[in-house]
C-alpha cells in the first residue's frame, strides 16, 4: 500500500497545506505533549493527549503531503495508517497507535476506560518520539513548511 493507493481508495483526497498550518499543528503537537507528560493530570487525560498528538502529527506529515483524510468512518484510522507512507513508522508502532486510539475512541464515545499510570507514561513517550520523527522528516523533505 502507498499513498496513492490511499487516494485511490477514496481514504485520502488531494489538497495543498495553507500559510501557517504546520507551523500550528506543530505547536499544538508540543502543547498536547506537554499536557500528556503532565503527572498532575489524569492518566486517562494523559493519554487521550497522547494519543491527539500523535495524530496530529499525523496530520501534519499528511498535510506536508499535499493530502487530508477524507472525513467520515475511519478517519482516524487512516490518517494514523498514513504515518507509514510519510514518516516511514513501522508497523508494530502503527498497531500501537491504533490501539490508543482505540483506548481514546473508548474514553470519549462510550465514557469508559481504565488507563494506569504506565499506559499514559507508555503513550507520552510514543507521542515524543513520533514529534522527533515528524521534525526530523519535515526538516529533510518540506523545510520549507516549518516556518511560522
Amino acid at each position: 500500500m502507498s499513498l496513492d493507493y490511499m487516494f485511490r481508495r477514496g481514504e485520502l483526497e488531494r489538497l495543498p497545506p495553507t500559510v501557517g498550518e504546520i507551523p500550528a499543528l506543530r505547536r499544538t503537537i508540543c502543547r498536547r505533549i506537554e499536557d500528556a507528560a503532565n503527572p498532575s493530570n489524569h492518566p486517562e487525560t494523559r493519554l487521550e493527549q497522547a494519543c491527539t498528538a500523535i495524530l496530529n502529527c499525523a496530520l501534519a506529515a499528511l498535510c506536508a503531503e499535499g493530502a487530508r483524510a477524507v472525513r467520515g468512518a475511519g478517519q482516524h484510522v487512516h490518517i494514523l495508517e498514513s504515518l507509514r507512507f510519510t514518516v516511514g513508522v513501522e508497523k508494530e508502532r502503527l498497531a500501537y497507535y491504533q490501539t490508543l486510539r482505540s483506548l481514546r475512541h473508548r474514553g470519549l464515545y462510550e465514557g469508559f476506560t481504565d488507563v494506569s499510570k504506565s499506559q499514559a507514561e507508555e503513550a507520552a513517550t510514543e507521542a515524543r518520539w513520533l514529534q522527533d520523527r515528524l521534525e526530523a522528516w519535515l526538516a529533510d523533505r518540506h523545510p520549507e513548511l516549518t516556518q511560522a
